[in-house]
């Protein structure tokens, strides 16, 4: 088939738009659409002839999980299987396939380019086209910065720079189309890549959006001429994505992605060996495994330790966090400290400035009169409240105790 061919291009313009079935012939001999091209997107250009529709392909596909009414009833536990229930139901894109969808993208963006480019566009028209398409799109802003630099001078009234800027947004939507169908067909493979790096300290569903984002910059930057295939470019983007996401959200100081894909592979050739033989690999055998010394290896294990929030809830119901959980050292030291008969005297004074509550509370909490000291666990229970009450009652009662005219009863046992 050539573009040249009058029973073809009368054909096309007969029916008024390009159907996917007429990139057949090219999907089988890429070096003729190298040739065909440009004729082609001349001859749509010229002819004003609609291109595949990418729209219509992805209403017969079924809808995302965002769209679909069991995912708006779902518990957010049950989000992901809802997903993944979607996505199982996407048919595999064979290579053949893939190649018509990347030739049918590329036809879409040639085809906005010559829109937007001839004849030149003057400011006048550059407005239009930024205010109809109002889209932060790569592969538009790439156009529209590149005309910008030297606009036109002629004369355009409103009228038709409005209806320039309506053309150059109906090719706009044809290639957004495309760009949706290859996203679209490749949805399996990032939540199959994001399930690999589950429980690292990432939401899944945080993981598979940042893999879903990967795939968009995938479809913006590919280049089928390279020669290698869109769905092995966009295993690489998902795979940095993701690693970019764990190495930024997962941790609270963040660690360089090099670094998180080393312990990505220390974590998994321990699993492999304890799978294989119950036991961890030693730092030589991990160093002969990565083929790196002994040092660096010490070195990335020592940045795998993670950090605990002091806030973390220990309890469902967030009255029990991490920090009441922790030993006071202090409270050792003020039980092998020497303690005088005026000391005691002076404490009692200061607890009865407090109310009867308050100073049990205190009492308890920190085993005043030879008493162990006790959780706000069991105080709760012996005052029957809450753990969140208890910790009021103490802050009140430490807060008035806090006071200069009280501090100012035990300056005499402190030291000078």
């Amino acid at each position: 088939m050539s573009v040249r061919d009058s029973r073809f291009l009368g054909d096309v313009r007969r029916r008024g738009r390009l159907r996917l079935a007429d990139l057949d012939p090219w999907v089988l001999q890429p070096r003729a659409y190298e040739a065909e091209v440009g004729s082609l997107v001349r001859a749509i250009v010229r002819h004003d002839v609609t291109l595949f529709p990418g729209e219509a392909y992805l209403a017969s596909q079924p809808r995302p999980a965002a769209e679909s009414p069991a995912a708006s009833s779902a518990a957010p536990s049950d989000l992901y299987s809802v997903y993944l229930r979607e996505i199982r139901r996407i048919p595999r894109m064979e290579r053949s396939e893939e190649f018509r969808y990347v030739l049918a993208l590329e036809i879409a963006k040639r085809t906005l380019e010559a829109t937007m480019r001839s004849p030149r566009p003057t400011a006048t028209e550059l407005d239009a086209m930024s205010q109809a398409v109002d889209s932060h799109d790569p592969t538009f802003q790439r156009y529209l910065a590149a005309l910008a630099h030297r606009p036109s001078t002629r004369t355009v009234r409103h009228a038709e720079a409005a209806k320039r800027a309506d053309r150059v947004k109906r090719r706009f939507d044809e290639m957004v189309a495309w760009k949706r169908v290859l996203v679209f067909r490749t949805l399996p493979l990032a939540a199959g890549m994001s399930r690999k790096y589950q429980e690292l300290g990432v939401p899944l569903m945080d993981l598979i959006q940042e893999a879903n984002a990967a795939l968009m910059k995938a479809t913006d930057r590919y280049e089928w001429r390279k020669g290698v295939r869109f769905v092995l470019y966009a295993r690489w983007w998902v795979r940095q994505g993701v690693l970019k996401s764990l190495s930024s959200q997962s941790r609270t100081v963040r660690l360089p992605v090099y670094l998180a894909q080393k312990l990505k592979k220390i974590r998994d050739l321990n699993e492999f060996a304890y799978r294989g033989t119950g036991q961890r690999l030693s730092l030589d055998q991990l160093s002969a495994a990565l083929d790196e010394p002994v040092e660096r290896v010490q070195t990335a294990l020592s940045a795998a330790k993670s950090t605990v929030s002091m806030d973390q809830d220990l309890d469902p119901r967030g009255d029990f966090v991490l920090r009441d959980a922790i030993a006071d050292p202090r409270v050792a030291e003020v039980e092998i400290a020497p303690v005088g008969a005026p000391f005691t005297t002076r404490i009692d004074e200061l607890l009865d400035t407090l109310s009867e509550r308050e100073r049990l509370v205190l009492e308890l909490r920190y085993g005043l009169h030879k008493r162990p000291p006790q959780t706000l666990d069991s105080v709760s229970k012996r005052l029957g409240v809450s753990r969140e009450r208890v910790r009021q009652i103490q802050e009140e009662a430490l807060k008035k105790l806090q006071e200069p005219t009280e501090r100012m009863r035990l300056l005499d046992f402190l030291p000078n």
